[in-house]
Order: structure tokens, then sequence, then C-alpha cells
């Protein structure tokens, strides 16, 4: 009997009926590198979908017992092969998909992480709620999996990413206990350190989060779309800088270069789009005519619908893919935070850097998410399907990131692809001092851990 046979024999016990014999389809996640190179693709000895918290500790115990190791896995919209195993039980977190509490007077939910946000937000929608996130793997993405890889959605200026959004979190420890990061569900506490950040964005090698109790935001009663057409990229970012000194913080703020202006909207110019929500109708008034005094001379109105346009696209992004792909390119993103200070030249060294690779096609960047403290800037490139090529490219993404005081993840997280890319950016000790503490037998699969 091979092993993969005798260990789907042993888990039918430990959960019967859960087994997923044909690991094929948990190989692969959205990483483009499976275009170029599929000798990438992971390895599993079998998987588990768990309907409950109970089953998977059974099976992480399981594990632990007989030395294997465990990745968990959400929706597989990984861009950064974070969700590709390397052996071991895969444990698909699908199967718990629900809602276990919805509180509309303590305005929380709590969920099971297997959850995808496009079948949470409908229901809270429906009691006259929101969670305020929306990835761009929206339609896929599940609780657990954005939470694991601290993501943040498009609406991030109002509502924050992930970790805003956590009260707290239950987690499968590497053993197969299951706590609660705290034992009560209080909107804040100064009782000992915030246990749930160490499971916010560690992709799962401190264990698996099996459900979390989430905040709510009562849904706007108003919602003012704007665009503006700006001369130059960096006039544009400045006009955007000044709106979060304002206050009230635009809900969506976005900023185009030339490159993607043209691509997105058939604009050459640089584009930027505004979308603000409010509960009063005086406030959106006051706010919106003090937006449109702040961008003055800068900018020129364009048309609203320019926002509905990139509404209707936004969560488009495996259909991008494949139109690139069928021209004979490939198309890869990547995402830096940096300081305002530094976000002009971060962006600029990015463009110059990468358009002088041999094989690269384009370089366009908007920025997708506006702090007071800095921004982000999300870069498309097109390129010719090579995997030398494509390593050359995010070697050299490092390399700039390094030099402006960069992230080389905003919210994508580190998977396989970054995880040699971006040590520099975490005390890589302390990490491993960590894991060595919470995972001593080393269940957890951390082939993806910076």
């Amino acid at each position: 009997m091979e092993e993969s046979d005798r260990i789907a024999e042993e888990l039918q016990s430990v959960v019967p009926g859960r087994v997923v014999s044909d690991v094929k389809a948990y190989l692969r996640d959205w990483w483009p590198i499976f275009l170029v190179s599929p000798k990438e693709e992971g390895t599993a000895l079998v998987g588990v979908k768990p309907r409950n918290v109970e089953e998977v500790s059974r099976v992480v115990k399981y594990a632990a017992s007989s030395k294997l190791r465990v990745l968990c896995r959400g929706g597989g919209s990984s861009v950064t092969g974070a969700s590709v195993p390397h052996g071991g039980i895969v444990v698909d977190m699908t199967g718990m998909n629900q809602v276990l509490d919805l509180d509309e007077n303590n305005r929380t939910v709590t969920v099971q992480a297997g959850i995808k946000l496009s079948e949470l937000e409908p229901k809270l929608n429906k009691k006259g709620f929101t969670l305020g996130q929306f990835p761009q793997s929206y339609e896929l993405v599940t609780v657990g999996g954005y939470i694991s890889t601290m993501g943040t959605g498009q609406y991030s200026s109002k509502y924050g990413g992930i970790e805003d959004s956590v009260i707290r979190l239950q987690v499968v420890l590497p053993g197969g206990d299951v706590v609660w990061t705290r034992n009560r569900s209080t909107p804040r506490s100064s009782v000992g350190p915030d246990l749930s950040r160490l499971f916010i964005g560690a992709e799962g090698i401190f264990g698996i989060v099996s459900a979390a109790e989430l905040k709510l935001h009562k849904l706007p009663n108003h919602t003012w779309k704007a665009a503006y057409i700006f001369e130059d990229f960096a006039t544009a970012v400045i006009s955007g800088r000044v709106l979060m000194d304002l206050d009230v913080k635009p809900a969506v703020c976005r900023v185009y270069d030339e490159v993607e202006a043209s691509f997105q909207f058939g604009t050459p110019k640089p584009v930027m789009l505004l979308v603000y929500s409010f509960a009063s109708a005086s406030v959106m008034e006051a706010a919106t005519r003090e937006v449109m005094e702040s961008i003055g001379s800068r900018g020129k109105a364009g048309e609203p619908t320019l926002v509905d346009v990139w509404l209707e696209k936004r969560f488009a992004f495996r259909e991008q893919m494949d139109s690139i792909q069928n021209m004979g390119y490939m198309l890869d993103t990547v995402e830096m935070g940096c300081k305002w200070s530094l976000v002009f030249d971060n962006y600029s060294d990015v463009v110059t850097t990468l358009s002088a690779i041999d094989g690269v096609s384009a370089v366009g960047a908007h920025v997708s998410h506006l702090y007071e403290q800095g921004a982000c800037t999300y870069f498309t490139m097109i390129f010719k399907p090579d995997a030398g090529l494509y390593w050359d490219i995010w070697n050299a993404l490092a390399k700039v990131a390094e030099r402006h005081d960069a992230t080389l993840s905003h919210h994508h997280g580190v998977g396989i692809l970054k995880a040699g890319l971006v040590r520099k950016e975490v005390p890589h000790g302390l990490v491993r001092l960590l894991r060595s503490a919470v995972d001593p037998n080393g269940t957890m699969d951390s082939s993806r851990s910076p």
C-alpha cells in the first residue's frame, strides 16, 4: 500500500467522509509562474475537507502524531503560491462556510474561516451592514485566507485592512488544541498582547484560523463618485495625498499613471478615481465641496462614469491574465508600500528598472491605497513568457524595494514567490523563535514564511 493510500485510510477513521483522495485541484493557485514553469506545482499526500473545528482539530492531532505536515487552503486565489503544498495533508477549509452569529445590536459577525467574502457580504447587506473588504480576489477569497495573508480591500481608506476588522480569532494550534485569541468579546482590551496579530498575515505557520469574529459597519446612505484628469502622474499623486488631510477621507482613491489610464479607460493622461460614502446628505454636500476645492486647478473634472467602468471590471483579474496570455505574453503584479517622501522615487525606479530588462514589454501603475503616512503603488508588468525572465523581474523588484525602504508586499502576502525576497523586511530570527515555541515539531507547512 502506498503511503498516500495508507494515510487516506487512517484519516477516514479520524474524519469519516471528509477525505479527498484526488489532490490535483490543490496543487496550484493563481501564482502566474505556473504558466511558464509547471514544475513549481506542489505535492500532497491527501486532502481533507472538514465541516467544523472539531474535525480540523482531529486532523491536526493526527498529523502531529504521525509527523506529517499540514497546509491550510482557502479559495486558492493567492498569486504568490501561498496555498501550494509541499507534501503532507491539505486541509481544505471551504467546507466550513457558515455564519455562526450575526449580532446586529453590537455590530459583529462570527463566521467559519472557509466562507468566501462574496458569500458573506450579500448576507450582511440584507441586514443593512457591510464588512467593507473588497479585494480584487473578492469572488474567490475565504475569510481565513484573507486573514492569513493580511489582505486589504479597495475601500481601505474608509474601512482599513482585515487587521482592522478582526475582534478575535478561533485557531487550531499545531498540537490540535482549539483556542480563541481572546476569551471575551469586547471592542478593545489591554489585557496582554493582541494574540490575533500572531495569526494575521502568518499564512498558517502558527496554526489554522478556523473562525473569526469581525466588526461590521452600517451601509452608507449616500455615495459620491468623481473622476479627475491630470497633466502628470506626480501632480495626481500629490492631489491624492492632500485628500488624506481633509476631515473626511475617501472610501476609494485610485490614481492611474498614463500607461494604466490608457489601458483601463482609453485616456492618455493620469486619472484619479474617487468614491466617498456618507450617512448624512448634509455632510456629503460639505465634504465633496471641500474635495473639489482641494483638487482645484491641479486636475480637470472627468466623467464620473469612469468610476463605473472600474467598478464593473475591478474583479476581472483572471480575464485580464487570459487576455494577455492569448496575445503571447505574461502578466504579473506587485504592490509596494512606502512613505510619502519615497512614493514617486520608488515608482520611477520600478518603471525605469523593469523597462530596461530585455523581455519586459510594458510597466504601468496606479496608487491603490492611501494613508496619512504613505501609499501603496500597484504595478502591472507585461513580459515574455519565460521562467528565467520572471525571476529576473522579481529579483530586480526586491532590490528596488530595499533602495526605497518599501515593502514588497502591501497586501498579497508572501507565499513561495516572496519567501526569499522579503527576509530583510522582518526580524527573521524572531519569527524562527516564535515558530519553534508554537510549533516545535514543525507540523504546520512553513516553507512559504519569510
